[in-house]
């Protein structure tokens, strides 16, 4: 399956050089977080005894092993890569540390809306959380949408600061 453009999301970003090798990573893992998020929806719906359709939901297994992905990769977005991409902007030019102004408060509340997802499905499971399950996943879906967004604009922002800043040498 190819991983360009998984159902809407835009995981291409293009790679970027060897200074950069780590936005290379995180783009693989964002990547491999869509694939698992992918897995979660597509879930078959199976017929019971009276040729009913019910719905098949994904094992606590299957939700807690996304719910760590999902937060691992939010914990390295925030602890790791963040603060490389502002530290290098910031050495760059000053004038486009707004950019990562703008944008880090939007991938914040990208940030407390996943967290509360962990929270609720990562600890236990019970009927009440698998009814409301679908939903909040299609919600989960449109968050990373616009967390990966925002990110994007953070690394265009350092790749524009990078170009300029070699242009001038």
């Amino acid at each position: 399956m190819p991983t360009d453009n998984l159902h809407g999301f835009n995981t291409t970003l293009q790679q970027v050089d060897e200074r950069y090798a780590w936005i290379n990573d995180m783009i693989k893992a964002r990547q491999e977080l869509v694939l698992q998020y992918m897995k979660l929806l597509n879930l078959p719906v199976s017929a019971d005894e009276h040729k009913k359709t019910a719905e098949c939901y994904p094992s606590y297994e299957e939700i807690t092993a996304f719910c760590e992905h999902m937060i691992d990769y939010v914990s390295h977005g925030h602890f790791d890569l963040y603060p490389k991409i502002i530290s290098l902007i910031e050495n760059a030019s000053g004038r486009s540390l707004s950019i990562a102004h703008r944008v880090l408060p939007r991938i914040e509340k990208t940030t407390e809306f996943l967290m509360r997802f962990n929270d609720r499905y990562a600890e236990d499971m019970d009927e009440s959380k698998l009814k409301t399950l679908k939903q909040d996943l299609a919600s989960v879906g449109k968050c990373l949408e616009q967390r990966f967004k925002n990110e994007d604009r953070l690394i265009i922002g350092l790749r524009l600061v990078h170009s300029i800043v070699s242009g001038a040498v």
